[in-house]
């Protein structure tokens, strides 16, 4: 796959200064004042999902992929997503069957899951928020015909199934998710030409991430979603895959704000 072209991440490295201002101005100003409401749960098709609600009718609803190792609670409860909730979203979640990487199962979770969801808010799913590993789960339920939201937001997005080799466990994971090798149309690096291009797209990513290879993954999305003419933005992490630069909680909200 190219790289991410010289004038791009020019660009993306200039965003990061705007996000730091945005992250001050949050800090000092605070979100909308909501607070947290109640937290709704049982289990679909096997799976736990949950339902964080603000306080009050929500003004959105959002819906957050976990990354490989985590399960429905993961970051739920914590300052990235809880932006979100003190913004007026709800968010919700799913266990996705934990290590699924795409597969048929996780795409159904997916589907059941906002069905459940926009029942319990009141509100269309209109942002999807993924890490990692749930790049490539958000990815396939959108190449697979699950509804696409107004918005898709990436953070540091796996999505070449057959080059996790660095990423501790993850080959033996994706392959007992799929029960041997990848199906080529579950592998979302090779179907990036069929994710829909009414969604606008945002991509956190690193270049000094080794587990996920921006080239690879988060720029083969990027460059080839521009070529389509897709509506795609970036923004510049720094540090390895764990590096806490890419949970920026006030990018999250600036970009979640123009869908709703």
């Amino acid at each position: 796959m190219s790289r991410i072209p010289r004038a791009v991440v020019v660009a993306l490295r200039l965003l990061v200064v705007g996000a730091l201002a945005g992250v001050l101005v949050l800090a000092t100003t605070g979100a909308s004042g909501e607070k947290p409401g109640k937290v709704e749960r049982t289990r679909l098709a096997g799976q736990p999902v949950r339902l964080t609600l603000p306080t009050g009718q929500p003004k959105g609803l959002a819906i957050w992929f976990h990354g490989q190792g985590g399960k429905v609670n993961d970051r739920m409860d914590g300052s990235f997503l809880g932006a979100l909730l003190r913004d007026g979203w709800a968010v919700a979640s799913s266990n996705f069957h934990l290590e699924s990487w795409g597969n048929a199962a996780s795409t159904e979770d997916t589907r059941l899951l906002i069905e459940w969801a926009e029942e319990q808010a009141g509100v269309p799913a209109t942002l999807w928020v993924s890490g990692s590993m749930g790049g490539a789960v958000s990815l396939n339920a959108l190449i697979h015909g699950v509804t696409a939201p107004a918005c898709w937001y990436g953070v540091k997005p796996a999505i070449s199934l057959l080059g996790m080799g660095n990423v501790p466990a993850a080959p033996g994971f994706i392959q007992a998710a799929y029960g041997g090798p990848v199906p080529e149309d579950r592998n979302p690096v090779r179907n990036i030409e069929r994710l829909p291009l009414d969604v606008a797209y945002r991509v956190v990513t690193s270049p000094d991430d080794v587990w996920v290879p921006i080239d690879e993954n988060a720029g083969a999305l990027a460059s080839t979603l521009d070529q389509r003419g897709a509506d795609i933005t970036y923004l510049m992490a720094s540090g390895p895959h764990m590096d806490p630069s890419h949970w920026n909680s006030a990018d999250l909200v600036e970009f979640a704000r123009g869908c709703r």
